[in-house]
C-alpha cells in the first residue's frame, strides 16, 4: 500500500534515485518516532529496486548497539562469498570472521581491517550494478558498524548511494563521512490535518467528523504512527458516543503499551523475545512460542516478516513489551532462548542472563565464549561475557584470573567507569604481586580526576614491583613517559628514568626492550638529542606484534616537525598512518590523524588542518584521545587564520580542561595560540604574558627544543612591540645556542628572523632588512608559508615605521598574498590595515572563498542559524560570525539577504 500526503517527500527520494552518481551521494531521513520516515525509507528500497540497482539493507535495533557488526551481518545478509572474488583473501577472511561464517585464526579481526574489507567488497559490487546501501534507525547502529560505514563512507567513488533514516540527535559518524557537500537532508515532518484524514480512511476504513479528527490530530500531533493508534481504540465506536476526552493516554509510550497489552500474551512474549535477540529467525521463533504465533502476530501488525527474518513492525513496540515485563519474565525468556539459538556464544550468554546463582560450569563455558569473543575482535561482547563470567564464580573460589581479564577487556573498551569500580576496592588485595602492578597501571586508564592521580596510582605500582626489574621497568617507562609527554615536567629527570629502563631491560624480553628503547626517544626528542641510534636499535628489535602507538617512528616524524623538515614529517605520519589502516588499530590511526594536523598547523595549510578536525569530530576513535588535544588545534587553527576570538574560545576551553586535569602539553599549546590571539588584537603585553609562560615552562623543566613548543618567534615580537628589546634579544640569544648546537635549521632561521626585528626595531638598517626578507624566503623555500608570511608582515610594518614607502609597500603585499593563499583572512586583513596606512589602494576582493567560508556561506543560504551552522560543523558560533563577516567582505555584501545570490553569480562565472 502507498504512502499518503507524502508527494513531495517520495518526489525529493525519487530525484536521489534518479541522478546518476559521479560521487557517492547520502539522503538522510531525519524525523521522530512513528512519524513516518521507516516508512519513506522503505519507498526509497523499493524505488532503487524498480530502477535496478543492488539493495544492501540493514535495519538497526537498540538491543544489537552492544553487537559488534550487527549491521554489516544485516547489511551483507544476501551477498554471497562467490560474489567477492576481486576483496583480496585477508580481507575477505577477516570480513566473514565479522559476519560469523568463519573461524577466526590466531589474529582476531580489527575494526580497520573490516572496515577496508567492505570498502572493497562495495566497490566489487558496484562494478557489477549501482548501489543502493540502506540503513535504517541509524542512531542504533553499533559503534563497529558505523566506523566500517563511515571509512568506506570517505573512500567510495562512485555508483553508490546511501539512504540512510534516524531520528533527530547527533549526526551520526556514518553522515560525517559524507561531508555536507554530498548529503541531501529531508526532515520528515508530521503529517496535515488532511494528511491524518487520508492516513485514518486508508489503513483503518475510518472516517470520523471533522471535529472529532481535529481532535484526533492535535492530540497526536500529526504523528501518522500514533494517529493510527488513537484511530485503533476509536474504530468500532460510535462518534455520537465519544465525550469530550479522547480514550487516549497521555503519553506516546502509555497509547503503545496499552496496544502491547491488549495483545494475547504469546503475541507480547515474543515481542518480547525480540526485543532480547534481535537476531532471532523464523524457525527458532516457532520453536520458541509455537507454530502459529508468528502468524498470529504478523497479522496482528506488530512485527514483519521477510522471508525467515523476523523484526518488529515498529522498534518502539519492541521497547514497550520489554519496559512492561517483569525481570522474572526477562530471566525465564532467557533461558528459553538459550535452548532455541544455534549460536553458543549467544547461547551462552542468554544462560549467564537467566542465571542468578554462582555457577561454576557455565563461568567456564563463559570463559570460552570471552576468548571467542576476543579472537574475533569482539572487546565490548567479551567484556560482557567477562563480567558474567566473574559474577557467576562462586565465593571463595580463585577469582584474579578473571578479575585481570575482565580489566583488561574494559580498558580496551572503553568503560572507564566500569574499570574503575571492578579494580578500585580490589588492586591492592590481589594474591600475586604481578597482578597488583598491572591493576594500578590499569586504574590509570579508569575514571581519574587529574594527572595527579595517574601518577599517585603509577607510585604505588613502582612501590608494589619493588626490585622486580621487569615489573619496575614497566612502570618507570609509564613514569618517564607521563612527566616527559602529559605533564611536560622534570624532562632531565624522565630522561633518567628511561635510560634506566634501557639499562634494565637490556637482558629482557624484546617487548621490554622496545617499550624502554620507545620512551627514551620520547625524552631524547624532547631534549634535542639526535634518534638515530635509539631508532636503529628498535628496529632491530621490532617485530609485527610490536605494539603500533608505542613506534618511535611517529616520534622521529614530530621531531622532525620541531626541527622544521616538514617532508621526513609527511612521509613518517602518512607511513604511520598508512600501518594503522592496514594493522586496523584505531588508536595509532587516531595519534597518526593528530599529528598530520599539527604538521599542517605548522605549516600553515589551514584548510588542510581543518579538514582533518573535521574529521576528528566526527569519527569515532576521536574518544580515543583523551585530553583536549583537540579544542588546542582548534585554538591553533582559529590563530593561524587570524580568528581571534575564536582562538580565545577554543584555547581558555582547551587551558581550562589542561589545568583540571593537570596536562601540561595541551596547556602549552593552547596558551601559545591565546599568545598569538592577543598579537593579532594589538594586545603586546597580554602576549607577552602569555608567550613568557611558554617559553619560561619549556626551559625550566628541561624541554631542549625549541621548536617543540615553538613560543619564541612570537615572543620575540610581543617584546619588540612592548619596547623590552634587551628580553627578545636574551631570546634570541638562547635560540641562536640551541640551533647551533643541535644544528636546529627552524631555531636558526627564527633567530635570525627574532634579532633582525629586534635590530630593525632600535634603528633603520638596509642590512637587517635585507636579512629579514632573506629569512622570509627561507621559510617559503623550506614549506613553512605560515611563518613566510608572518615574517613579510613584520618586516612590511618595520619599513614602515622607518618610512621606506616603496619597500613596505611591497613587503606587506606579500604578505596579504601569502596570507590570502594559506586561508587566513584575519591576517590578511590585518597586513591590508598596514598597506593602507602606506598609501597604497586596498585591492578589490576577488570574491574567492576558502573551503570553510563557502560551506559555511551555503549552509547560511540554506536558512540555518549561526547556532545551527556552528552545530552542523562541530566549530564555534564566532567561528562561523568570523567566517560570515569574511565572506561578506569578500563578496562586497552586507547582508544575508545578498548572499545567495551573489554565490549564484559567482558560479556561474566559475562555469
Amino acid at each position: 500500500m502507498g504512502l499518503v500526503a507524502r508527494d513531495a517527500e517520495l518526489g525529493m527520494i525519487a530525484e536521489v534515485l534518479d541522478r546518476e552518481p559521479t560521487s557517492v551521494r547520502a539522503l538522510v531521513l531525519e524525523g521522530e518516532p512513528g512519524v513516518g520516515k521507516t516508512s519513506l525509507w522503505e519507498q526509497g528500497l523499493a524505488g532503487g529496486r524498480d530502477r535496478g540497482m543492488r539493495v544492501l539493507v540493514a535495519r538497526a535495533s537498540a538491543s544489537e548497539t552492544g553487537l559488534p557488526f550487527a549491521g554489516l551481518i544485516d547489511l551483507l545478509d544476501e551477498v554471497d562469498v562467490d560474489e567477492l572474488t576481486s576483496v583480496p583473501v585477508p580481507q575477505l577472511h577477516a570480513l566473514e570472521v565479522a559476519l560469523y561464517r568463519a573461524e577466526p585464526g590466531e589474529q582476531p579481526p580489527t575494526e580497520q581491517v573490516v572496515s577496508l574489507a567492505l570498502l572493497s567488497t562495495l566497490r566489487s559490487l558496484s562494478r557489477e550494478q549501482r548501489l543502493l546501501v540502506a540503513v535504517d534507525d541509524v542512531q542504533w547502529l553499533d559503534r563497529s558498524s558505523q566506523a566500517a560505514l563511515a571509512y568506506a563512507g570517505r573512500r567510495l567513488q562512485d555508483r553508490v548511494t546511501v539512504l540512510l533514516a534516524r531520528r533527530p540527535g547527533p549526526r551520526s559518524a556514518v553522515e560525517g563521512a559524507f561531508g555536507d557537500e554530498r548529503v541531501d537532508r529531508l526532515v520528515v515532518r508530521s503529517t496535515t490535518l488532511g494528511g491524518t484524514r487520508q492516513i485514518l480512511a486508508t489503513r483503518l476504513g475510518l472516517r470520523l467528523p471533522h471535529h472529532l479528527l481535529r481532535r484526533v490530530y492535535d492530540t497526536t500531533m500529526g504523528n501518522p504512527l500514533f494517529a493510527l493508534e488513537v484511530g485503533r481504540l476509536l474504530a468500532g465506536r460510535d462518534p455520537a458516543t465519544i465525550g469530550d476526552d479522547l480514550p487516549v493516554p497521555d503519553a506516546v509510550e502509555d497509547l503503545l503499551g496499552l496496544r502491547v497489552a491488549d495483545l494475547d500474551p504469546t503475541t507480547r512474549r515474543l515481542l518480547l523475545a525480540l526485543a532480547l535477540d534481535a537476531d532471532l529467525r523464523a524457525p527458532q521463533v516457532r520453536e520458541l512460542a509455537g507454530p502459529d504465533v508468528l502468524e498470529q502476530a504478523s497479522a496482528a501488525g506488530v512485527v514483519d516478516v521477510d522471508g525467515e527474518r523476523v523484526r518488529p513492525a515498529h522498534p518502539l513496540l519492541a521497547e514497550v513489551a520489554r519496559r512492561a515485563a517483569s525481570a522474572d519474565d526477562v530471566r525465564r525468556l532467557h533461558a528459553d532462548l538459550a535452548a532455541v539459538v544455534s549460536d553458543d556464544q549467544r547461547r551462552v550468554l542468554h544462560l549467564a542472563l537467566a542465571a542468578t546463582e554462582p555457577d561454576p560450569v557455565l563461568a567456564a563455558r563463559l570463559d570460552g565464549a570471552v576468548a571467542r569473543a576476543t579472537a574475533r575482535g569482539s572487546i565490548r561482547l567479551a567484556a560482557d561475557l567477562a563480567g558474567h563470567a566473574l559474577r557467576l564464580t562462586p565465593p571463595g573460589d580463585p577469582d584474579a584470573g578473571r578479575v585481570m581479564l575482565l580489566a583488561k577487556l574494559l580498558q580496551m573498551a572503553g568503560e572507564k567507569q566500569r574499570l574503575t569500580e571492578l579494580l578500585t576496592p580490589r588492586a591492592a588485595g590481589l594474591p600475586e604481586r604481578a597482578d597488583r602492578v598491572r591493576a594500578h597501571v590499569l586504574l590509570t586508564g579508569g575514571v581519574v580526576h587529574g594527572n595527579d592521580d595517574i601518577l599517585a596510582l603509577l607510585q604505588r605500582a613502582l612501590d608494589e614491583a619493588g626490585d622486580d626489574h621487569a615489573l619496575r621497568l614497566r612502570v618507570l617507562c609509564h613514569l618517564a613517559e607521563n612527566e616527559a609527554v602529559i605533564e611536560v615536567r622534570n624532562v632531565a629527570v624522565a630522561d633518567g628514568r628511561a635510560a634506566e629502563a634501557v639499562e634494565a631491560s637490556a637482558s629482557g624480553s624484546g617487548g621490554a626492550q622496545r617499550l624502554a628503547l620507545y620512551t627514551r626517544v620520547w625524552t631524547s626528542a624532547l631534549r634535542g638529542r639526535p634518534l638515530d641510534d635509539l631508532l636503529e636499535r628498535y628496529d632491530v628489535l621490532a617485530c609485527e606484534s610490536s605494539y603500533l602507538a608505542r613506534t618511535p617512528g611517529r616520534v622521529a616524524g614530530q621531531q622532525h616537525v620541531w626541527r622544521g623538515e616538514p617532508g621526513p614529517a609527511r612521509a613518517r605520519f602518512e607511513a604511520f598512518r598508512s600501518l594503522a589502516a592496514d594493522r586496523g588499530e584505531p588508536g595509532p590511526y587516531a595519534l597518526a590523524r593528530l599529528h598530520l594536523c599539527e604538521l599542517e598547523l605548522r605549516l600553515g595549510r589551514w584548510d588542510d588542518a581543518e579538514e582533518l578536525l573535521d574529521e576528528w569530530a566526527a569519527s569515532l576513535d576521536s574518544s580515543l584521545l583523551h585530553w583536549p588535544m583537540y579544542e588546542r588545534c582548534r585554538s591553533l587553527l582559529a590563530a593561524g587564520r587570524g580568528d581571534a576570538a575564536g582562538a580565545r574560545e577554543w584555547g581558555e576551553c582547551a587551558v581550562e580542561q589542561a589545568e583540571e586535569t593537570g596536562i601540561r602539553w595541551d596547556w602549552l599549546e593552547a596558551t601559545r595560540a591565546l599568545g598569538v590571539a592577543a598579537l593579532l588584537d594589538h594586545r603586546p603585553e597580554e602576549a607577552v604574558r602569555h608567550l613568557r609562560a611558554v617559553w619560561a615552562h619549556t626551559r625550566d623543566q628541561g624541554v631542549v627544543d625549541p621548536g617543540a613548543f615553538p613560543a619564541a618567534p612570537d615572543l620575540v615580537e610581543a617584546l619588540v612591540e612592548t619596547g623590552d628589546l634587551d628580553d627578545a634579544r636574551t631570546v634570541v640569544d638562547a635560540l641562536r645556542e640551541t640551533a647551533d648546537l643541535q644544528d636546529h635549521a627552524w631555531a636558526r632561521l627564527t633567530a635570525a628572523r627574532g634579532a633582525a626585528t629586534a635590530s630593525l626595531a632600535g634603528a633603520w638598517s638596509d642590512h637587517e632588512a635585507q636579512a629579514l626578507a632573506g629569512v622570509a624566503t627561507a621559510y617559503d623555500e623550506r614549506g613553512l608559508a605560515a611563518e613566510a608570511a608572518r615574517t613579510w608582515l613584520a618586516l612590511g610594518r618595520a619599513q614602515r615605521r622607518a618610512r621606506k614607502w616603496g619597500g613596505a609597500r611591497d613587503s606587506l603585499e606579500r604578505a596579504v598574498r601569502l596570507f590570502e593563499e594559506q586561508g587566513a583572512p584575519g591576517w590578511a586583513d590585518a597586513a591590508r590595515a598596514d598597506l593602507e596606512r602606506v598609501g597604497a589602494r586596498r585591492p578589490s576582493s576577488p570574491g574567492r572563498l576558502t573551503t570553510t567560508e563557502r560551506r559555511v556561506a551555503d549552509l547560511a543560504v540554506q536558512g540555518l542559524a549561526n547556532k545551527e551552522i556552528a552545530r552542523t560543523l562541530v566549530v564555534t558560533v564566532s567561528t562561523v560570525e568570523f567566517h560570515l563577516r569574511n565572506t561578506y567582505t569578500k563578496l562586497g555584501i552586507r547582508s544575508r539577504m545578498e548572499l545567495a545570490p551573489r554565490l549564484a553569480e559567482l558560479d556561474d562565472t566559475a562555469t
